[in-house]
């Protein structure tokens, strides 16, 4: 942890104060769950076991890597509706990454693109290479 005193008046300016920041290091928790294919009222069964056991390994952030799929219906998206609200439940962040024009159609005209998080891609952080 490190802490930085900055000096500074105090709102009255009478008395001068210091301010504390600090700051650490923290391990996330992440789980990357990659959704391809097609998902329809078929496979839900499938991405609902999937999703259902990334929520229950109770990471930080779950992103539910969507890039590779190539069709989603409404029990898709109810799908992950589902676990968006399992999700929370249990303080569980889900991020949707990668949603097709497709998707992102049924996410927008359903209006879900306001509830669910969106991004359009996700960033690994990996550790540097050795030399």
């Amino acid at each position: 942890m490190t802490a930085v005193p900055v000096p500074g008046p105090v709102p009255d300016g009478s008395h001068p104060s210091s301010l504390r920041v600090a700051s650490r290091s923290a391990t996330v928790a992440v789980v990357v769950c990659r959704v391809e294919g097609e998902a329809d009222h078929e496979t839900r069964h499938l991405l609902d076991e999937a999703l259902a056991e990334a929520v229950a390994a109770a990471p930080a952030l779950l992103v539910v890597d969507v890039a590779p799929l190539t069709f989603c219906d409404s029990a898709c998206l109810n799908a992950l509706l589902q676990a968006h609200h399992d999700a929370e439940a249990v303080g569980v962040w889900l991020v949707l990454v990668g949603a097709g024009p497709q998707l992102q159609r049924l996410l927008e005209v359903t209006g879900a693109g306001e509830i669910l998080t969106l991004r359009s891609q996700v960033r690994v952080a990996r550790p540097p290479h050795p030399a």
